[in-house]
């Protein structure tokens, strides 16, 4: 049976992304994905004129946040790595502070591990 977990981590502050990243290697993660992804506001806003007013809401945000996915070959190198995320990026409790969750993987092809 497989134990690996995808990871999701979608982080609003980009300057930490290096960091957390280090932080990851250091615990023996040594492979994800860094994706530019944008907020649904920040697409209504953009893109729907009648929605045009949201961007007051998010005039202080950045306008794309990082999103981070690794697969993470078992639950407790996953517990390491979320709670390594959160000592270099901070808790995700606070508000537009982004969003973590893991997810259970069926089948993995092109990756041993």
């Amino acid at each position: 049976m497989n134990k690996a977990k995808l990871l999701v981590c979608i982080i609003e502050k980009e300057e930490k992304l290096e960091e957390v990243l280090e932080g990851l290697v250091e615990i023996g993660v040594t492979g994800a994905s860094i994706v530019d992804v944008r907020g649904m506001f920040e697409y209504l806003a953009d893109e729907i004129p009648i929605f045009a007013g949201f961007r007051n809401l998010i005039e202080d945000k950045n306008p794309t946040n990082k999103m981070i996915i690794s697969v993470i070959k078992n639950e407790d190198l996953l517990k390491e790595a979320m709670d390594t995320i959160e000592e270099v990026y901070g808790s995700f409790s606070n508000p537009n502070s982004g969003i973590m969750f893991s997810l259970d993987i069926g089948n993995i092809r092109g990756l041993k591990l």
